[in-house]
């Protein structure tokens, strides 16, 4: 986590102080709009804004609506869900005059999720206990990605991979205030967390549409 944090502290710093030879007199930013297709499959609104700072940094903005209902386990479960994160970064690009071609970027994520999980087995039986409780899982992490970024005539195709590190907190209510996440696992089902605690592979796909030439 310290090794993220200095990383990303260092790009911050080199695109503030660096010298004015990365910006050309003809310079003009360059801005993006962006959306995640395979979001559309997981019950996502997956997007971003990116914008140029010079022609080798540039400011992303990736956003997220979450939500869905969906089946834990067969006559037993049900779970409907709602949430959110935000994920903004700054990218340094390799190539000569970006945002095209390969990058690094250091990025911070903010995420939140509220589940509400309905215990069917007690809906069709009111003799069995209820377990059927609410659950925030919230997240800040830190990330390191390697991407490539390509670029035809106002058409773009985003991909990067590396590693998120997070800090997670879960808060669990339950209906009936003698149940607890043991009693839950052990007689409903293990549902884990919607998002991971500790480090993790990031994975990003989007496409894009540049609003201006540069």
């Amino acid at each position: 986590m310290k090794v993220l944090r200095l990383l990303c502290l260092t790009l911050v710093g080199v695109a503030l102080f660096r010298p004015s030879n990365a910006q050309t007199a003809d310079y003009k930013p360059v801005s993006i709009v962006k959306v995640s297709p395979f979001g559309l499959f997981a019950s996502r609104l997956v997007g971003g804004y990116e914008k140029t700072v010079n022609t080798k940094f540039s400011w992303y903005a990736g956003v997220g609506l979450l939500g869905g209902n969906r089946t834990i386990k067969k006559d037993t479960l049900s779970n409907s869900c709602a949430g959110f994160f935000v994920a903004p970064e700054l990218r340094y690009y390799f190539n000569k005059r970006g945002p095209s071609g390969f990058y690094t970027a250091g990025l911070a994520r903010l995420y939140y999720i509220r589940e509400k999980q309905n215990d069917l087995v007690h809906l069709n039986n009111s003799s069995e206990d209820d377990y059927s409780r609410k659950r925030i899982t919230s997240s800040l992490g830190l990330g390191l990605v390697l991407g490539y970024q390509y670029i035809k005539k106002r058409w773009v195709i985003d991909i990067a991979g590396g590693v998120l590190n997070n800090a997670r907190s879960i808060s669990t209510n339950y209906v009936d205030a003698k149940a607890n996440d043991y009693n839950f696992n052990l007689n409903r089902a293990s549902a884990s967390a919607l998002d991971h605690r500790g480090a993790g592979f990031r994975f990003t796909f989007t496409l894009g549409y540049i609003l201006n030439d540069s």
